[in-house]
């Protein structure tokens, strides 16, 4: 049973809770958890990688121990991304999931020790929809909109004895987000407009699920990863099951496929 530990700490005059595992003196991962979720997101990947990774998380703002944070946006999410990133002292290797993945890309670009970026189940563009699902919510659908939200994650694959445990927690997660802290989420995604995954200019990983019913795999058909340029560092994976959840579903392979990410570039730069 690998380790994992909650630690109390203040970055740029926010207070948080870092979730860590793995080795302190170890090579930094950050991962972003989705909207939804909170920093305990990645247990199941953080147990799926090799123990030698200083693996970290923390709970974006309307999330898990920062459920009572509302009115955010999505500059304030950025920021605190950055502001983590940077408390770390050291080259990290940034990782987030959906929402997260918005976030870790748009950190990574103002984030000058980022050595690799990963993004999985990543809407690469903003949908009226995400807007649209804030207002309902603050309107007094949050319990329609959050069973829309699970059909969409999971698809009936909660019903798989395999997935069960990670479904059972992804329903108590955001169950656990407040009303407000969800609204805000949403309308944070409303207002990214367009990623380029190429502009951080590092070696950038992006993951998707064949079967995820939330970013189909057909959001990426446009993403440039062609052997030119920019595009050289920019490499599109595909998982052929874990719907939206796709970490949290499928830790083992999505660990396989982080490992080798970070690997390759660390031998790059050897």
């Amino acid at each position: 049973m690998i380790g994992i530990h909650d630690g109390a700490t203040t970055v740029a005059g926010q207070p948080m809770v870092l979730r860590g595992s793995g080795a302190p003196d170890g090579p930094t991962v950050l991962l972003l958890h989705p909207l939804g979720l909170d920093r305990r997101a990645f247990d199941a990947l953080r147990g799926a990688l090799d123990p030698t990774w200083n693996v970290l998380s923390y709970d974006q703002r309307g999330h898990g121990s920062r459920a009572a944070d509302d009115g955010f946006g999505l500059e304030q999410l950025v920021d605190d991304a950055v502001a983590v990133g940077r408390s770390l002292g050291g080259p990290v290797h940034l990782v987030g999931h959906a929402m997260g993945g918005v976030v870790a890309a748009l950190a990574a670009a103002r984030l000058e020790t980022v050595r690799t970026l990963a993004v999985a189940a990543v809407p690469l563009t903003s949908q009226p929809a995400f807007a649209e699902r804030a207002e309902r919510i603050e309107a007094g659908a949050r319990a329609a909109v959050f069973e829309q939200s699970l059909a969409r994650w999971f698809q009936g694959l909660e019903a798989e004895p395999r997935y069960a445990t990670a479904a059972r927690y992804g329903r108590a997660s955001l169950d656990a987000t407040s009303t407000r802290g969800y609204a805000s989420g949403w309308r944070a995604l409303a207002a990214f407009g367009t990623l380029d995954l190429a502009s951080a200019g590092v070696p950038t990983l992006c993951i998707a699920a064949a079967d995820d019913a939330s970013v189909p795999l057909s959001t990426f058909n446009a993403l440039d990863t062609g052997p030119a340029g920019a595009s050289a560092q920019l490499r599109l994976a595909v998982l052929p099951k874990g719907g939206h959840m796709l970490p949290l579903m499928e830790p083992e392979a999505s660990a396989r496929l982080l490992q080798e990410h970070w690997n390759h570039a660390h031998q790059a730069q050897r």
